[in-house]
């Protein structure tokens, strides 16, 4: 059942929101690997907006894992063999190289499939530190978040835990700060206070990361969140150990 559930739902993606589905198994990719071996697969009209993958595959014997990268990154890893032979994930960024490696055993792979949309989602960019001012964190975790809430929506914990504890509260503070970014210049205390409220947030929420990480489907997201806590630490010159000092000074300034 979870086997048709699944082909419906690539058949529906396939003829509507999805403009290219790239079968690398017509490609003539697929079919037995082991390791040391790889499957690699250049997008043909350089760097592609990619949403998804699907990778069917079954391990032989031992247990192994197949690594799948974007652009040298990695971004999912396949444990073979599992409960389940069909792997779905998301990418979601712009992509000219598509690799998946094997290690530990082999691994007959049935099917490898790329999903690239018409376009990339409204607003979507992936996080990239620029070291300028003008540069808007709170939008950037806006998208994560939303990212996350489309992802988990189905986790039985997602409306009791999930949404409530990590996932409401990152939005909140990220919509803050995005608001007092539009409004206020680069030395306002207020943005300086909810970025680096944003960033004691998301280094609060490391166990929720580390489950993610767990998971193998979220790595490229987590990147992203780490790297804007990153970003802002550099940007105000605050080490992390100083974080609730500097926090509580600023709250106290503005009072």
């Amino acid at each position: 059942m979870k086997k048709l559930i699944l082909a419906s739902v690539i058949g529906l993606l396939s003829t509507s929101a999805f403009s290219e589905v790239i079968s690398l198994s017509e490609q003539g990719l697929t079919g037995r690997k082991c390791p040391g071996t790889e499957i690699s697969y250049n997008m043909p009209n350089g760097a592609t907006y990619v949403e998804r993958m699907l990778i069917s595959a079954e391990g032989i014997r031992n247990d192994g894992f197949i690594k799948v990268y974007a652009d040298n990154e990695l971004v999912f890893n396949v444990g073979i063999p599992g409960y389940d032979p069909d792997y779905s994930f998301r990418i979601r960024r712009p992509v000219s190289n598509i690799t998946l490696k094997f290690e530990r055993t082999c691994a007959r792979v049935h099917e490898a499939k790329i999903f690239a949309p018409n376009s990339a989602p409204a607003g979507y960019r992936a996080y990239v530190p620029q070291g300028s001012n003008d540069f808007n964190w709170g939008t950037e975790l806006l998208e994560m978040v939303r990212s996350l809430s489309v992802d988990l929506r189905y986790d039985p914990d997602f409306l009791n835990k999930l949404w409530p504890n990590v996932l409401m509260p990152l939005k909140k503070i990220a919509l803050l700060q995005s608001v007092s970014d539009d409004v206020r210049d680069d030395r306002s205390l207020i943005t300086a206070l909810r970025s680096l409220q944003m960033a004691k947030l998301i280094n609060d929420n490391q166990a929720f990361l580390d489950s993610l990480l767990f998971s193998g489907s979220f790595d490229y997201l987590i990147k992203d969140m780490l790297s804007i806590k990153e970003d802002i630490l550099e940007r105000y010159d605050v080490k992390l150990k100083d974080l609730e000092d500097e926090i509580a000074e600023l709250e106290a300034e503005l009072e």
